[in-house]
């Protein structure tokens, strides 16, 4: 037998190599081939779903001129794969738009609930779509907007030129789009009262479909609102509200409650009595004036030791008795009466007094925004939802603040605006029994109280100069406020209580309020003073609400339109 030398060893190797050369090449022309297959099929797929969106975008232009009523007809190719469904879904998304109470969240009218339908393309997983005016998209990673829907929203108007479709089920590539028969005006409707511009509630749109999702992300760029999504029904909501009738605080005293009286009654040598100030020009010692008008949407009642330097303004009578005193007018809306040692400057007729409208929903929206998000883990004087009143003093700076309640006896709350606003929401209770609140700095906090407000003997809320804008807080109506003193000691609060509704009430009783009061009943009492801070009347009594858009005109219309096979 041959022995096994080195040159045969070599040429088998060689040979192996080719071998191994000739694997490598194969393997790798067949990963090519197939890698070069899978990358010129998803350029095809890309392609083809392109020409599908185009061509839906282009159904939805022309479908626009249908529906607007510059055409009678518009011929469309749904262009896309061959083996792609095209189809008309009459039944498929609606769209319900809603007025409710503010107050209470109740349905004060539905204006339209109407089926949408759709224009699908389907294509395996992927769906391009005409619905409501827009063109959407739905594939394995969500849905997305092609092209807005039929929703316009500028300034504070909303205009819905609602687009519906009915037609063919299947449909081949080349569609015919007609109007179906007249457009309907929904809103504004004169025969059913509903003009513009509106005056109270809001407008709630909510539309339900399969590409939900992306109709939410388009209402909350447009309107630059909050939008609830509602993933359980496949809904998006976007709601709107009414601007609140607000205008700056030009009395000392507004009673907002049509069916109550506002009542002023003082005894012996403690008075009630209103007058003014003007913080930004000094305190109340150095800028003391004659300007503490009373305004009620009801009855104006002052009797006993009462003195109003300024006028009264009543929605409904003005009455004066005993040894009141007016240093004014008295302007009325059902009558006049002076009885006993009581005196005024003159009185004449009016047409009544238009009433701040409530902020209820404002407060109540500003306190569940602050639950949900706040400063409270910043700050070592709040823990969990409560003041750690483990010391006499704890202090807030600018941030936002949750309180649960607040619950003071014989402690002070230091509030400090110098680094920028300080927002505080009292979900119940605001009670100071001895104990203060006492602002510091040339800023501004803003209190939310959705329960009570007791200002007791003993305590006081001070600002640096009697600078009323400083302080603001903001009431429901739920909200009764009590700023009560007691003979030897006089409570003291300067601010802004801003409540307006017609089921609150206030009661000052030996106490001085330098500032303003906005709510729904009031009673001055013995000891009682309210001395107007007139620098109010440049100040708008409400912070711009960044997260609920504005409505005050609406336009509502629906057209159908059908599609069938040209």
């Amino acid at each position: 037998m041959a022995s096994w030398g080195g040159d045969d060893r070599r040429a088998q190797g060689d040979v192996i190599s080719v071998v191994l050369l000739l694997a490598i090449t194969v393997a790798g022309a067949s990963a090519v081939v197939a890698l070069g297959g899978d990358a010129i099929g998803g350029i095809q797929e890309s392609a083809t779903m392109g020409a599908a969106e185009q061509s839906m975008t282009q159904f939805d232009s022309k479908a626009s001129l249908v529906a607007h009523g510059e055409s009678d007809a518009q011929r469309v190719r749904l262009s896309g794969s061959p083996t792609a469904v095209r189809s008309v879904r009459a039944d498929r998304g609606w769209l319900n738009v809603t007025v409710r109470n503010v107050t209470d969240g109740s349905v004060e009218r539905v204006l339209t609930n109407t089926t949408l339908g759709v224009v699908e393309y389907r294509d395996g997983d992927a769906t391009i779509a005409y619905q409501g005016g827009g063109v959407w998209r739905s594939s394995e990673g969500g849905t997305t907007m092609v092209s807005p829907p039929e929703f316009h929203y500028q300034g504070t108007t909303l205009t819905l030129p609602l687009v519906t479709v009915a037609g063919d089920e299947r449909l081949d590539g080349d569609v015919i789009v007609r109007q179906s028969g007249e457009s309907t005006g929904v809103y504004p409707n004169a025969s059913d009262d509903l003009r513009n511009p509106l005056q109270s509630g809001e407008v709630v749109v909510t539309v339900k479909s399969r590409y939900y999702e992306a109709w939410g992300r388009f209402f909350e760029q447009r309107t630059g609102g909050d939008v609830t999504i509602d993933h359980a029904n496949g809904t998006a909501t976007i709601t709107l509200r009414t601007p609140p009738q607000v205008r700056p605080i030009s009395s000392a005293v507004a009673a907002t409650a049509a069916g109550d009286d506002l009542d002023m009654q003082g005894s012996g040598s403690f008075p009630a009595f209103t007058d003014s100030y003007n913080s930004s020009n000094g305190n109340y010692t150095e800028t003391a004036a004659s300007n503490g008008t009373v305004v009620t949407a009801g009855t104006v009642k002052l009797s006993g030791n009462s003195l109003v330097e300024g006028n009264v303004r009543a929605g409904g009578a003005v009455e004066l008795s005993g040894t009141a005193e007016l240093n004014g007018s008295a302007e009325w809306t059902t009558g006049f009466s002076a009885s006993g040692g009581a005196s005024y400057v003159s009185e004449r007729q009016i047409d009544g007094v238009e009433a701040a409208d409530p902020v209820d929903s404002f407060t109540r929206t500003r306190i569940s925004e602050l639950r949900s998000s706040n400063d409270n883990d910043d700050t070592s004087a709040i823990s969990g939802d409560r003041l750690n009143d483990s010391g006499s003093t704890v202090t807030l700076s600018a941030g936002q603040y949750f309180l649960s309640g607040i619950d003071m006896n014989g402690e002070t709350l230091v509030v400090d605006t110098a680094d920028g606003l300080v927002e505080i929401a009292v979900e119940e209770d605001l009670s100071l029994d001895d104990a203060s609140i006492t602002v510091q700095g040339g800023g501004t906090v803003r209190f939310y109280v959705g329960d009570d407000i007791s200002v007791a003997s003993g305590s006081n809320v001070s600002v640096p100069g009697e600078r009323s804008t400083g302080a603001w807080f903001y009431g429901t109506d739920d909200t009764g406020t009590v700023i009560s003193g007691s003979q030897g000691d006089t409570t003291r609060f300067v601010g802004v209580l801003y409540a307006p509704s017609a089921s609150n009430d206030v009661s000052v009783r030996h106490a001085d309020v330098y500032g303003g009061l906005v709510a729904g009943e009031v009673d001055i009492e013995t000891g009682g003073a309210v001395h107007y801070d007139q620098s109010l009347s440049t100040r708008t009594p409400l912070p711009a609400d960044a997260n609920v858009p504005r409505i005050t005109y609406l336009h509502i219309s629906v057209t159908e339109i059908s599609v069938s096979e040209d």
